[in-house]
């Protein structure tokens, strides 16, 4: 009997029933918790009393839980009442797979659009060990967005892979009706040797796909008799029906695939899910699919620019053999990619953003144990850093050897900032631009490229950059790429110049190369999927393009084999793991035998500091109000001052909330969407963040008690950052990467038309950060960077500029609308809006970095975002 609507399980209550089937009914709750809604699947009394469908639905939970991937159903808890277990997931808006192939075939487009979206979610569970074992569309969901969710890993398994040793012998055991002579699965999609009765694994997952791929693109099932005995005899001896009888907008190449899945052999089958999703992305940016006639449907905006590979012009036969082996030789050489390793570095503090010398015998770095940051020189084997830069008292950051190793680029805030040339010893210093960041040297050492922007990590990266190649001879500088990009590296032959940057507006951070030769070169997708990929950089053969990503879970470095002439890849990417939690900034010797990469552990917290807002100075020792090892991104306290807002950062980007004490933490937010940029409004009912959870980054609303999830914008151009309100709540100002603006809000939060700020009178743009308490007086940061170079005042009234200083960020007015507080240098600062006038608040500390700070609202209370890190420089052996 279904449960009634006000049910409780646990802290679950029961709104409505979602749906049943043969393990369970499924209900739409609501978390009173965390005040949101979920789903619960609840095994029905009848069935729990039975060992075996209870062991199946315990399995379900257990596997399905071991999984986080986007296009797997996340599970958030299990539970029993009354006797009956349940299983708690995320609510998913959208239907079945089944319901939408009532409507018939899909055009190939749109099938592969799904079917890749399926591979890539079945990958992610083989490679933990986990087959699902009765995949049908009936457990395949597709939300309103066009993500695609597997369901019911009830029939799932650990299973132990081939080959496997002594040392996986403690693997779970399987328990009867997972094991040979069990028959489970559904009729229709079961491989051969599940309808056989043998053991199944992830190529019986395989098998089942390809049935499913065959269904959308015929629209009627591979395998289906009058009787089970008929359904089993097709399975067991006969192929389905050509494609091409059903629909002849099939192109051969994607026949080829579903033909592949479906082979009776589980050994002649594709090796693995990601094999297919492989070649799905390939045939999905051809003309293949447009040339058999698909006008209708689409590929979700995530694969629609996927890379041409070059194998492609080759027979469709060949074509697939020359992939399979590709694959399968780098999963057997993967785990060879990196060899020994050695700690370079062993000072206190960050040692930052190495570059090894051609010959691997020396390492610089960029280091503050001073205050500010230096370029430092040391042996590899040695523990006696020199500093390179000691004559300047401003940052000196970015080092890169040049090819030969005779001289260092860097870029240097001394005389207002820009990239300076070196010897590599320190001596003849020059300055070759006035603007840079990032340099990176071409083969022949005639010119240097550089980013535009800066950025602290690159999860928190906003601004967007252009790329310049500047001629080291004469400083003359070309323009060689107007959208995103920052950290260039020039490949070995001088051909293509890799790079990462921002994807539009979907804040994802992909890796891309163009032409060194080109003047407005077309750049070339490297990587397109949800991971951060940042810090490119070439094997010495050109072979292939290094780069640190998150997508194995921490960031480490991972490489594709690429063609260097065209920048197409030649396979998908492959970990080159290094020994570190966090691998940060990379480079490698010019015979590629040879890197060196930052190791980060970081332990962020926030810091109540007691303050006195008429004197202007600090009242009391600072306290640790919340410390973990959960990223932070930036915070904001409530207008009431009892709640701290933040986003968690890293590749999970979640909203919290807790006391302004420190105390009961609360998770608003707990999907694969990136949320981000916290505000609250002024009556402190809702707080305002960036989420990519509608494809693109919207701004989004929700009520401090985890309800009330609310999208504001809709096919924004650019996305909204740290919206800062007026006082009376009407108005709020916000930047997007290129400008800040202004918009009003009528009485029921929308949006009004933008009010763009007019930019410096140097061609840079207001960063906008804080509204001042009479509302006159917008204050933020002369935006050359993402860190600010400068507060600078904007009055609303003459619209004018005012800049104070020429260092500094994410300035905050005190209630008193005059003076205002600042960060620079891990330092907090206060200056005078009338007279300027400067000082220091709270110092530095020795064995912390000063991230962001906020102000109560009643200014007596100083909340500092501190990170206790420490980062060593290492190098490790590659074997190419």
């Amino acid at each position: 009997m279904s449960l009634a609507a006000g049910t409780k399980l646990g802290p679950y209550e029961i709104v409505a029933l979602l749906g049943a089937g043969g393990m369970g009914e499924v209900y739409r709750a609501r978390d009173t918790r965390l005040k949101r809604d979920v789903a619960v699947k609840v095994l029905p009394a009848s069935m729990s009393a039975d060992p075996e469908r209870l062991r199946r639905f315990e399995s379900e939970a257990e596997a399905a839980s071991a999984l986080n991937h986007p296009n797997i159903l996340s599970i958030y808890d299990i539970g029993t009442e009354a006797g009956a277990p349940y299983i708690v997931s995320e609510l998913l808006e959208g239907e079945t797979l089944r319901m939408r192939l009532s409507g018939g075939a899909f055009t190939p487009r749109r099938a592969i659009g799904h079917a890749l979206q399926i591979a890539q979610g079945l990958a992610a569970a083989h490679e933990k060990g986990i087959a699902h074992r009765d995949l049908k569309p009936e457990n395949i969901f597709v939300t309103f967005d066009g993500r695609v969710k597997i369901l019911d890993f009830g029939l799932a398994k650990l299973t132990q892979p081939e080959g496997a040793g002594a040392s996986q012998t403690n693997l779970p055991t399987v328990t009867p009706g997972t094991e040979p002579g069990v028959v489970l699965g559904t009729l229709g999609y079961m491989a051969p040797e599940q309808v056989r009765g043998k053991g199944a694994d992830a190529r019986s997952d395989i098998f089942s796909f390809g049935a499913i791929l065959y269904e959308m693109l015929s629209g009627r099932r591979a395998f289906h008799g009058e009787t089970a005995a008929d359904t089993i005899s097709a399975i067991l001896t006969r192929d389905p029906p050509e494609l091409s009888e059903t629909n002849r907008r099939v192109p051969e190449s994607l026949d080829r695939i579903v033909r592949h899945c479906l082979e009776k052999s589980p050994e002649a089958r594709f090796h693995s899910a990601s094999d297919i999703a492989f070649d799905l992305e390939a045939i999905s940016g051809t003309s293949l699919v447009g040339a058999a006639g698909a006008r209708s449907g689409g590929l979700p905006w995530s694969t629609r620019f996927k890379r041409l590979l070059p194998w492609l012009a080759l027979p469709v036969g060949v074509a697939a053999f020359v992939v399979g082996r590709q694959t399968l030789s780098s999963r057997r050489t993967s785990g060879a990619i990196v060899g020994g390793v050695q700690k370079l570095t062993i000072q206190p503090g960050v040692e930052s953003f190495p570059s090894l010398s051609p010959d691997a015998s020396t390492v610089v770095y960029e280091a503050g144990p001073a205050g500010n940051t230096d370029i430092y020189l040391q042996r590899v084997g040695g523990h006696n850093p020199i500093n390179l830069t000691k004559d300047c008292d401003k940052d000196d950051a970015e080092p890169a050897f040049s090819p030969t190793g005779d001289r260092i680029a860097f870029r240097s805030e001394c005389g207002g900032g820009g990239i300076f040339v070196m010897g590599a010893t320190g001596e003849s210093v020059r300055r070759l631009t006035d603007f840079g960041y990032f340099p990176a040297w071409s083969p022949d050492e005639k010119e240097i490229v550089v980013s535009q922007e800066f950025f602290f990590d690159p999860y928190s990266r906003t601004g967007l950059s252009s790329l310049w190649v500047i001629e080291v001879a004469n400083g003359q500088k070309r323009k060689v790429l107007d959208q995103d990009g920052v950290q260039p590296s020039w490949s070995p032959h001088g051909q293509r110049i890799a790079y990462w940057g921002l994807v539009g507006n979907t804040g994802q951070r992909d890796v891309f190369t163009i032409s060194a030769k080109e003047s407005r070169p077309a750049p070339v997708a490297v990587t397109h999927d949800p991971p951060t990929d940042w810090n490119p950089f070439w094997s010495a053969d050109g072979r292939f393009l290094y780069f640190a990503s998150d997508r194995g879970g921490s960031m480490n470095l991972w490489r594709v084999r690429i063609d260097e002439a065209s920048g197409k890849t030649l396979g998908l990417p492959e970990s080159a793991t290094v020994p570190a939690g966090w691998s940060g900034p990379l480079s490698a010797s010019r015979d590629g035998r040879h890197i060196v990469y930052e190791a980060l552990t970081d332990l962020p917290g926030i810091q109540r500091v007691p303050f006195d807002p008429v004197a202007g100075k600090i009242a009391g020792p600072p306290v640790d109000i919340f410390r973990s090892s959960l990223p932070l991104l930036l915070f904001e306290v409530s207008p009431d001052g009892a709640w701290i807002a933040f986003a968690s950062g890293g590749s999970r980007q979640d909203l919290f909330v807790m006391h302004s004490d420190g105390t009961g933490l609360r998770q608003l937010t707990d999907d694969p969407y990136r949320d981000r940029n916290v505000a609250w409004s002024r009556d402190g009912k809702q707080i305002f963040f960036m989420s990519d959870r509608g494809g693109g980054y919207e701004t989004w609303s929700i009520h401090p008690d985890g309800s009330g999830l609310t999208q504001i914008t809709r096919n924004s151009a650019k996305a909204t950052w740290w919206p800062v309100f007026s006082p009376d709540g009407t108005q709020f100002a916000a930047g997007d990467g290129a400008n800040s603006y202004v918009r009003r809000l009528d009485g029921a939060g929308a949006y009004g038309a933008a009010e763009p700020l007019p930019l410096l009178g140097d061609g840079h743009w207001f960063n906008v950060r804080d509204w001042s308490p009479d509302g006159k007086t917008l204050a933020g940061s002369r935006s050359a960077a993402v860190l600010g170079t400068g507060v600078v005042l904007y009055d609303l009234a003459s619209h004018q500029y005012r800049r104070l200083n020429d260092s500094g960020n994410l300035p905050r007015f005190l209630p008193d609308g005059r003076r205002l507080l600042f960060v620079d240098h891990s330092a907090l600062w206060l200056i005078d809006s009338q007279t300027k006038e400067t000082r220091i608040v709270l110092p530095p500390a020795n064995d912390s970095n000063l991230l962001h700070f906020a102000l109560a609202p009643d200014g007596r209370s100083i909340y500092v975002q501190q990170s206790l890190s420490d980062s060593d420089i290492w190098e490790a052996m590659l074997n190419p």
